[in-house]
């Protein structure tokens, strides 16, 4: 089981290289058993999760990029022959915005996720992503037909939205194991192995959108 302090002490320390501003995970909300981390951000970004969506700190990564980083960690609690068993599952979601300093609506690009249901039969692939870039547009567009009061160019819109899969709501396999007859799930089990997901998939993405 981890341990959610030195989860979250390793990635500070070992995360901080990568980012010229000050990279830290800070307690942001608690609950009797919901512990919440997010990064300690410097500007305005729009986390398009659920809705409402709901407005967040960003850090300013490289130049028009920006992260956002959570991590959870829920306290449950189970009966096992007749003795109370407690186990602590981790969720993991880390965001890529991109805007300019002064936009308070920077723009969610994609999101990388990794969920700890403990669930051998969890359908979702842990870890996952999950695309949102094209709400980004969808935005754009509603600006301008609210701009010139085009009622006829937002129906159109929603028409064809309904012919398009939603595809924010697919969970794409980042780390499936399929090619040694294994299966799409990694269980959140080592504070190593997470930190070097996480430096490692913060290198790769630098280099792609560099």
């Amino acid at each position: 089981m981890i341990n959610p302090q030195k989860l979250i002490d390793s990635i500070n320390n070992e995360c901080k290289n990568l980012f010229y501003n000050n990279f830290n995970l800070k307690p942001f909300s608690g609950h009797y058993n919901i512990s919440t981390y997010r990064i300690e951000g410097n500007s305005n970004g729009l986390n398009r999760f659920e809705s409402p969506f709901e407005p967040v700190k960003v850090l300013d990564w490289f130049g028009e990029f920006w992260i956002f980083l959570e991590i959870k960690f829920i306290s449950k609690e189970y009966k096992v022959k007749r003795k109370t068993v407690k186990d602590i599952h981790t969720y993991i979601s880390l965001s890529i915005f991109q805007g300019e300093d002064e936009d308070d609506d920077k723009f969610q690009l994609f999101r990388a996720e990794w969920d700890d249901f403990n669930n051998p039969n969890e359908k979702h692939s842990q870890p996952h992503w999950h695309i949102t870039s094209n709400q980004a547009l969808e935005k754009t567009f509603e600006e301008y037909s609210n701009h010139f009061d085009n009622g006829d160019f937002i129906a159109l819109l929603e028409e064809q939205k309904q012919k398009i899969i939603d595809i924010k709501r697919i969970h794409f396999a980042m780390n499936g194991n399929w090619q040694n007859d294994e299966n799409h799930i990694h269980r959140i089990d080592n504070v190593q192995k997470i930190v070097k997901w996480l430096q490692g998939m913060l290198r790769h993405l630098r280099t792609e959108l560099e």
